[in-house]
């Protein structure tokens, strides 16, 4: 009960507390930075647990094993802060801080290796579960800092700063020791009436200790209802629902059906959402944005195309004047050759040649999506009257069709409908599980089984019974998913049946299926205009990020080159 001892475990359990706020921010992919910076407070908690631990007036208070586990937590999670500080470098193109940072998370794993080696004989070994996390760790760290200087060597040759440069990454404390009221404020707690109890208080010290204490597994029993209870809100309720609704939209758009009632109901003119549409391309600039974007993208091609053949000049270049001077001096020239020297940067081009190539057949794909669709782009932003002027009118009838397109939208406005019933069974479903507590049904079930012996033991599996009673109010919403479910497959059927029906009476040779036809590719191109301007944009931006990495592997080879010419020189002098 001493200060250094007392404080020691404070530090100890707030590190292992700061430890689970770190494991939740990396399963949950926050910023590298921000784990950095957890690991990093976690780090500190273990240094000082460790220091008070060993302080001299308390040296015998904690066994060996106990520091031991503390120093290798400590050098495991400064480790981790730096291996995830070196991260953010790579999204920061800081590749030279990136190994430094690496450089260090290696030094400290091999600290703790060998701290548990100078302790394994005769004082028992760090657990199975640490050394485990560290060994992973540590191959992580050794994978990366392998995969970092090979490409700072090949591609960026930054220069790495020393570890006494390296700025010291701050840290963030998550948790905080609180103790309970009952310790800070006994007083308060020894004075409270407890007249409304079922059993009568001390006047002065209060109820019986551990009067309130709950059996764990009554709290373990409430945990796997929560969890069942949840499945069946988010699973079997909230999910499915989402899913049905889903299914029914993506079956109406594979059908066609809302373009195909918007025309329908629109005998003559134009739709204005068309209008609308032809505008926005208009006003973006038609088809000609898309052909100079396109010139853009094949000049952006090429010019990378010349990179890399500057870069492959160079080496053959260099290997050429090797050779040359291989056959003439024969035995006297002792230096290595080229194809040795040069392996990893040939390799390294043929990868940039690839992507290079790749990417000029995705443009090929682009081309012939304009090339198909260029013309009906052209048509779309024509002003509106020659626009209205190139679709045909509707002037023919036919009551059958009409009548089929009449049941189609009654089937959508009754779906319409059950779409509203749906929310109302989510928000149904989610305030009975918030009302949801079974604990009072846990602690009478509890009482039951322990009326005989109040040491019996209890298992959660004995609450199974309770489990499946108390599901049984979701009942209802599940059949009523069930219904929904059943009513969904039966509207599209009929619905499917429907445009077929109405697709069978559409002649091509008749002005209404003219004008649908013309209607509908005319909304086809909006979208294809989009997507060809999306993949056009995507390859200008590919094209320049890929030209910055060319330009620093092509200086590379025409350095490789420079050097091994003052080589060549200073041999033949």
């Amino acid at each position: 009960m001493s200060t250094h001892a007392l404080q020691s475990l404070t530090n100890l359990m707030l590190a292992q507390a700061q430890e689970c706020v770190w494991q939740k921010a990396a399963i949950d992919q926050l910023r590298d930075g921000t784990i950095a910076r957890l690991a990093s407070k976690v780090a500190e908690y273990y240094d000082a647990a460790y220091e008070l631990a060993t302080n001299s007036s308390i040296q015998n208070v904690f066994p060996k094993s106990w520091s031991t586990h503390m120093q290798v937590k400590a050098l495991h999670f400064n480790a981790a802060s730096q291996f995830r500080k070196a991260c953010e470098c790579i999204s920061q193109n800081r590749y030279g801080e990136e190994i430094a940072r690496l450089q260090l998370a290696q030094t400290y794993t091999r600290r703790a290796f060998d701290l548990v080696k100078s302790f394994f004989n005769g004082t028992p070994n760090v657990s199975t579960a640490v050394m485990n996390d560290l060994r992973s760790l540590q191959q992580i760290i050794q994978t990366n800092l392998a995969r970092a200087i090979k490409d700072n060597d090949i591609i960026y040759l930054e220069v790495i700063p020393s570890a006494s440069s390296l700025s010291p990454i701050p840290k963030s404390g998550m948790v905080k020791p609180v103790p309970p009221k009952e310790i800070s404020d006994p007083v308060s707690l020894l004075l409270t009436d407890h007249r409304a109890a079922d059993i009568k208080p001390h006047p002065v010290i209060g109820l019986p200790l551990f009067q309130k204490l709950v059996p764990f597994a009554v709290h373990q029993a409430a945990s796997v209802y929560v969890d069942r209870k949840d499945r069946v809100l988010k699973e079997d309720i909230i999910a499915r629902l989402e899913e049905l609704t889903a299914v029914y939209h993506s079956t109406l758009q594979s059908l066609g059906i809302p373009s195909l009632m918007a025309i329908a109901q629109q005998k003559v003119g134009l739709p204005e959402t068309l209008v609308q549409q032809g505008e926005e391309v208009r006003q973006e600039g038609g088809s000609a944005l898309l052909f100079t974007m396109w010139d853009n993208v094949q000049k952006a091609s090429a010019h990378n195309g010349r990179i890399l053949d500057e870069a492959f000049n160079a080496l053959d270049e260099e290997h050429e004047l090797d050779e040359t001077f291989r056959l003439r001096y024969k035995e006297k020239w002792v230096r290595p050759p080229s194809s040795t020297l040069t392996a990893k940067l040939v390799a390294a081009g043929q990868k940039h040649r690839t992507t290079l190539v790749s990417a000029q057949k995705a443009d090929q794909i682009v081309r012939g999506k304009l090339n198909t669709w260029a013309k009906i782009i052209d048509v779309l932003v024509l002003p509106r009257n020659d626009l209205e002027a190139s679709i045909p009118s509707a002037t023919d009838t036919d009551e059958s069709r009409t009548q089929v397109l009449a049941r189609i939208k009654h089937r959508m406005e009754d779906m319409h409908g059950h779409l509203s019933i749906r929310r109302d069974i989510v928000d149904r479903a989610k305030k009975l599980s918030n009302a949801d507590d079974i604990s009072p049904a846990l602690l009478r079930k509890a009482a039951q089984l322990t009326a005989k012996s109040p040491i019996v033991k209890i298992d959660p599996a004995q609450f199974e019974d309770l489990f499946v009673e108390e599901l049984r109010k979701y009942d209802e919403l599940l059949m009523k998913v069930d219904e929904e479910d059943e009513y969904q497959a039966d509207v599209l059927r009929r619905i499917g049946e429907d445009h077929h029906a109405y697709m069978a009476q559409n002649s091509t040779e008749t002005a209404t299926a003219k004008r649908e036809k013309a209607l509908q590719n005319l909304g086809q191109a909006y979208v294809k205009f989009k997507e060809i301007k999306t993949n056009l944009s995507e390859g200008i931006k590919f094209y320049g990020d890929h030209a910055n990495g060319l330009l620093s592997f092509r200086d590379t080879c025409i350095e490789y080159n420079r050097r091994r010419r003052l080589e060549s020189d200073q041999i033949i002098e």
